[in-house]
């Protein structure tokens, strides 16, 4: 038996030491660690809201002192504390930006539930399944302790989108703690009333990117016209007299201006009096194109200014795409419809982009702030609050569209 103990406590050394810095590693780091430091001091337009200077300088030079007793994923995982400790979205370490892999999950929020919403072949069984814990830690202690080390948040809601990906890489769980295996960890699902435990390992990057996070939404049935304009698509609804625009990215500027005209004649020829702008799931890009896009239709008569004007939004309507849902809200008249936006309407945003000089990875500080309300608010709420229910996306169908849909055709029935 004692030899036994023996053996174990050699083996977790071995394995210890596989993942420890070394000295010059542990060098390279705490140089990267101090230019982190400089950059968000002097680079942030008001990096010491949200925290006092001297707490973050203590908190940095802890982590220097600690560096000893870390490997390179804790080290990551510290930064993540210290740059989400600024309060921002935009001042964030991008874990992403070196070597990981990923548990092949997609999740999605459905009220408290999170959802498998994809996986690998292997792993279809668990499609709609709720996540009840990994490893040791059931999900609510799961949000809780990785809370400080979640980054590209700026409120609840952002907060939970991000949380549901971040949970799929394999350094974020080994650093915070989570799993003691790089590149296995326990998943605990339930499936209705059954309980599910799957023991899994990781996939490529490359594999990760292959699984979507939506189910085939089949309806509304929506026939796009035949622009080549990245991240803007357009159709006309006509058994709902509406013209909708998809907006989930963000083109170069000069393209948008090429198609402004083709725009026009398309919602022109459709008559359509009502126009659905949806910036669900946009995470952001050059609010200046949005604001292009406004400029683009603002001399469509044809269209209902005072009422038929909808901007559709979610927790993933981040950073420009939740600027331009409140700046439409303003200049063009628009009704706000879905769920509050991941970005917070007065917070510091846009980014300057540095990477650490020794180990490359990615960072982020906020450079500017825009306040997009006088009153304080953490998110830009709807006007209409309306959901698509998980009973809904299962099936295929877009609920919140559908139900602003109903609410269009009910508003010109009694025009």
């Amino acid at each position: 038996m004692k030899y036994q103990l023996l053996l174990w406590v050699i083996l977790q050394l071995c394995v210890t030491d596989t993942y420890a810095l070394n000295l010059e590693e542990r060098h390279l780091w705490s140089e990267d660690i101090t230019q982190l430091q400089t950059l968000i001091t002097e680079k942030h337009i008001d990096p010491f809201v949200n925290i006092k200077e001297e707490e973050f300088n203590a908190s940095v030079e802890q982590l220097v002192g600690r560096l000893p007793g870390l490997n390179e994923a804790q080290v990551e995982i510290e930064i993540m504390r210290l740059t989400r400790s600024i309060g921002d979205a935009h001042t964030s370490y991008n874990i992403m930006s070196g070597a990981h892999r990923h548990y092949p999950l997609r999740f999605k929020y459905f009220g408290e539930s999170l959802k498998v919403v994809d996986t690998t072949k292997e792993y279809r069984f668990l499609l709609g399944a709720d996540l009840r814990g990994i490893n040791n830690y059931s999900l609510a202690q799961l949000q809780q302790n990785l809370s400080p080390y979640v980054n590209f948040v700026d409120n609840a809601y952002s907060f939970r989108h991000s949380f549901s990906f971040h949970i799929t890489v394999n350094k974020f769980l080994f650093g915070a703690g989570v799993s003691d295996d790089l590149n296995m960890a326990t998943f605990k699902f339930a499936q209705g009333d059954q309980p599910i435990t799957v023991d899994m390992g990781t996939v490529s990057m490359q594999q990760f990117a292959e699984l979507s996070s939506d189910y085939v939404i089949s309806e509304p049935e929506i026939h796009y016209f035949n622009f080549n304009l990245v991240g803007i698509r357009l159709a006309y609804l006509d058994n709902y007299n509406t013209v909708y625009i998809d907006f989930d990215g963000y083109p170069e500027s000069a393209q948008l201006q090429q198609h402004c005209e083709s725009i026009k004649d398309k919602i022109r020829d459709s008559g359509a009096s009502n126009l659905v702008i949806d910036f669900r799931n946009n995470r952001g890009g050059d609010f200046y194109v949005g604001l292009a896009l406004s400029a683009c239709i603002q001399d469509l008569d044809q269209l209902d200014w005072r009422e038929g004007i909808f901007v559709m939004m979610d927790a993933g309507t981040q950073s420009a795409a939740m600027s331009n849902a409140a700046q439409y809200q303003q200049i063009l008249n628009a009704t706000l419809v879905g769920s509050p936006t991941g970005a917070d309407p007065n917070i510091a945003s846009e980014t300057n982009h540095f990477r650490l000089k020794n180990s490359n990875r990615s960072i982020s500080i906020s450079k500017r702030y825009y306040g997009f309300r006088q009153t304080p608010s953490d998110a830009l709420y709807p006007d209409l609050p309306m959901t698509t229910h998980w009973e809904d996306y299962k099936e295929g169908r877009d609920g919140a569209l559908l139900q602003l849909l109903g609410f269009i055709q009910d508003k010109d029935r009694s025009d």
